[in-house]
């Protein structure tokens, strides 16, 4: 193991709190002690992926409403593992660029920029629209798609 990666190693587990986005509804999910707590899947970014079976913190009733694609804060527990802790202010998902040019004493905006990615359920359409060895029939109403911030079609993220 080289010293960028224990560098990196250290920096990464002393993060202890993180944002995401939800993508998945809430569901009741029995942990190692064998308690029923509310739970849902959330997705961290571009490069960490999808987070599964991420419970909700203790005495936080207002998360168990929180829809699809809201952001969320998360938080390390001693044990290293994460919880959802509270509803975040900024979507780190999905980032809008304004680009302009600065000239004596004016400015002009030369273009506008959506980018990132959004997660959804796909819609009956769409899973028609998909070919061999998706589609209709073969993947669930349900199952969870990744879209550009066009919202054009990447990817499946997740078939029940």
């Amino acid at each position: 193991m080289s010293i960028r990666q224990i560098i990196d190693w250290a920096i990464e587990d002393s993060r202890s709190q993180m944002t995401g986005t939800i993508v998945s509804p809430f569901y009741e999910y029995s942990d190692y002690g064998g308690h029923w707590v509310w739970a849902c899947d959330v997705d961290l970014g571009e490069n960490l992926g999808v987070l599964r079976c991420v419970p909700v913190a203790a005495n936080n009733r207002e998360l168990i409403y929180a829809e699809q694609g809201r952001a969320v804060t998360l938080s390390r527990l001693n044990n290293g593992k994460w919880v959802i802790t509270g509803l975040a202010k900024s979507l780190n998902s999905t980032v809008h660029y304004i680009f302009m040019s600065f000239t004596d004493d004016t400015y002009q905006v030369l273009r506008k920029q959506l980018r990132g990615y959004i997660i959804r359920p796909l819609t009956y359409g769409e899973l028609g629209t998909l070919v061999v060895p998706y589609g209709y029939g073969v993947l669930p109403y349900g199952a969870q798609g990744k879209f550009d911030a066009e919202g054009n079609f990447l990817e499946i993220v997740e078939t029940y």
